[in-house]
Order: structure tokens, then sequence, then C-alpha cells
């Protein structure tokens, strides 16, 4: 589509938003904000298109990569599997604080740009990557890390009606495209004011592409392991009671956005709660000592972590009693990751093994 085309595009939505003819407000869609690599994760590929997909396979919205390899799509949080109804326990910021909305390069110019492509797409707006080969995109599915415990990793595929997850395919004439299903690894609030009123946007970080050159050696792949536990061991494994206990965890943060966490360390048959620090780089600990009255025998200690927040930093009873509800630190409830909920992608499970002391023998 050329820009003339596109303009005119642009401007006959604004017309029907202005008029009340298509409905979509800034509330139903969210600002997906991502960069496209190539296989090695050094440079940048810019003009690539990425165009998004709903549920029917049709293109919700779709751009081209700048210099950095950056783009930003506004695409609705049904595209992303996230319920129309606002709420959730996000990290929100100000728009002086890691705004990606508003302000200069931000990806709102106005307060009636949300929505414009996914308003005309809806409206029978036609797929400018050309609808062949969306069916493969579909069914492609990628093997994602589930639970991390510590004698490794457990994968499942992904689905993708799954919360947080998109359709979603990349072309580039210089390297191999990609489609499949890519995930958000981050999303946050932000908060701003336009023509002196506030308002609020949903941000979602999306995982890097990765477009290969054809040459065999790597393939073009639409997942990473950011905001994900990688590593995860409990020192000792085996011990007694009243001795200290020292759970280590590894949980990849990307360079950007700024993506304030706090990890939270669960012993299932206790309730005890253990807050887990940095330690430097992407290492989170806590030592605990076992109770004379613990139980004895095998014990889950479930790691999660959640969004911090600006207003009130460190750990939030009101969050933490949320996910313990809705079953996140629960090793006999299946791990679903859900932006608006939890930061984390995946959960730790390590078995503590408690023994009586020989003298108690």
């Amino acid at each position: 589509m050329n820009t003339h085309r596109r303009t005119i595009r642009i401007l006959l939505t604004l017309t029907a938003l202005m008029t009340g003819r298509v409905s979509v407000r800034a509330d139903d869609v969210v600002w997906a904000t991502g960069k496209v690599l190539d296989a090695d994760g050094r440079r940048p590929v810019a003009g690539a298109v990425v165009a998004v997909y709903d549920a029917r396979n049709r293109v919700v919205d779709y751009v081209r990569t700048g210099e950095n390899g950056e783009y930003a799509l506004v695409v609705p949080k049904s595209a992303v599997n996230l319920p129309k109804k606002r709420g959730g326990l996000l990290h929100q910021v100000s728009r002086t604080v890691n705004s990606a909305v508003a302000g200069a390069g931000g990806l709102i110019g106005g307060p009636l740009k949300a929505g414009i492509r996914a308003a005309a797409s809806a409206a029978g707006g036609v797929d400018p990557i050309t609808r062949a080969g969306v069916g493969a995109a579909a069914g492609l599915v990628s093997n994602i890390v589930d639970i991390v415990t510590g004698s490794g990793s457990r994968r499942r595929a992904l689905e993708r009606n799954a919360p947080g997850v998109v359709t979603m395919r990349v072309a580039s004439d210089a390297h191999d495209g990609v489609a499949g299903l890519n995930r958000v690894y981050w999303m946050q609030e932000e908060v701003y004011r336009i023509g002196g009123r506030e308002q609020k946007a949903l941000v979602a970080w999306l995982d890097p592409v990765h477009l290969s050159r054809g040459d065999g050696n790597r393939r073009s792949t639409l997942s990473s392991e950011l905001m994900c536990f990688t590593e995860a061991r409990l020192t000792p494994e085996i011990t007694e009671r009243g001795r200290e206990v020292t759970a280590t965890v590894v949980f990849k943060k990307p360079q950007e956005p700024r993506a304030p966490v706090v990890v939270v360390a669960r012993n299932s048959r206790t309730g005890s709660m253990y807050h887990m620090k940095p330690v430097g780089g992407d290492r989170y600990e806590c030592s605990f000592v076992v109770g004379r009255k613990d139980p004895l025998n095998d014990q889950i200690i479930t790691v999660i972590a959640y969004a911090d927040q600006d207003a009130r930093p460190g750990r939030d009873p009101r969050v933490e009693r949320t996910l313990e509800r809705a079953g996140y630190w629960d090793p006999q409830r299946r791990f679903v990751y859900n932006p608006l909920l939890v930061a984390g992608r995946n959960r730790v499970e390590l078995t503590l093994t408690v023994v009586e002391p020989p003298r108690a023998r």
C-alpha cells in the first residue's frame, strides 16, 4: 500500500471514529512493541514487515521496522488474548518514568491515534502480506519453559489462545521470514496527559524476532527466555530441622524496558513465604531456617515473580493474596502465564527434603 492510499485510509478511519461508526476505544487496544534482529541477535533488521493476526486470521495491524529494527503496533486486546475488562496487577508508571507511550519518540502522537489501524482492519482492511501461509501461522507452536526444577526444565507446547500470545508473521526481502506464535514478556499500564486529561494505555513488549539469511546454520525464530526462570537450586536439598537453607534462582530480565519485579518463594506445605532479593546479575537468593516443627519428608518450594510498583515498591500483600487465590504458588495447579497478573512467564518448583536430626531418632 502506497503512502497516499494509507493516508486516505487513516483519515477515513479517523472520521469513522469521530462519528461513532467504528467503536474502538483506547481501553480496547494494546500498544505492542518489539524488535526484529538477525539470527545471532547482534544486528537490527530494518524494513521488515511485521503483521499481527486475530483469531480469524485477519491482519489487525502491520508496520515496517525502523533503523533499529523496532516496531510498534496497535492491536485489540483480543489479539493478545486479554479480556476487555480492565484489571490486573500490572506495573504502572507515570509519563515521566520509563514512558513508552507519550512524549518525544513515544507511541502515541495524539488521543485519536489509538486503535486507528485496528479499527480499519475490523472494518474490512485487506491483508497487506497476502493471506497465503497464515494457516501455517495458526498451526505453528513453540516449546516454552513451563516449570524449572533442580533437575532441569519441563516444556510444553505454546497454545494460540493462551494469555499474552499473538499470532505473527514477519517478512524481509533479505532474510527468511517466519510465521507463528509470539509472546508478551512484559506489560505495563502507562499514565500520561493529553489536552489536560489523564489517559491510560496498556503497553506490551513482545519477544524479539530473529531472522536468518537462509544459510542453513540458523533458522528464524519468535521466542526468547526473557522474564523466565532458567536456573534454580536449593543448598542443601536435604536438611535437618533447625538448619538454614538457601534458595537461588536465575531470572532473565530484559535490557528494555525497565522491568521491576518482586520474586517470592513459598513452601507448599507450611505456607511460609520468603522474599528473594537480587544478588547480582540475574540472580536472586533467599535463606530461611527449617522450623523445629516443620513437616518431615518432601516439600515443594515454589517461586514466582510479579510486577513491582513505583508508588509502593517491594512486596505487596494484596497482590500476593490475589496470586495465591489464583493458584500461582500451588504446585498441584498448572501454571498459566497471564501478563495482566504475573511478571514471570514460568515458575520454579524445588523439592526440599526434611529429615530428623540424629539425636531425635
